[in-house]
């Protein structure tokens, strides 16, 4: 990742970026809950450190109790092991989405390299 070009470079940060953005938007649509702190919490950012990028869809961002509410929803509480997994699905619905759009800003620098 460090040997890319900007260009290519800032290509991925935009794509990961819609991608991470898309994932929230997706768990927000099929979170347990209509409204609340579960919901309220789902974001999403994009963070750059010495040429790698890492994107991140956040399911809670709070720093208080509200946090073990938002866990139990997902996973379920104490022995009862119910849960709703939504992170899971959103994902399963994210992962082909950011494996195709980063091949293709890759396959696009491995062009532009080749052509000099």
């Amino acid at each position: 990742m460090k040997d890319l070009p900007k260009k290519t470079h800032k290509a991925l940060e935009k794509s990961i970026g819609n991608t991470a953005n898309f994932g929230a938007r997706k768990a927000r649509s099929i979170v347990p809950v209509a409204s609340g702190d579960l919901k309220a919490g789902i974001s999403s950012n994009v963070k750059s450190k010495s040429g790698e990028i890492f994107g991140f869809i956040n399911f809670y961002d709070g720093d208080n109790d509200n946090g073990l509410a938002a866990n139990s929803i997902n996973y379920g509480w104490g022995p009862m092991e119910f849960g709703y997994n939504f992170r899971r699905e959103v994902k399963g619905m994210v992962a082909d989405r950011h494996r195709r759009t980063v091949q293709r800003n890759l396959n696009k620098a491995i062009k532009e390299a080749m052509n000099g």
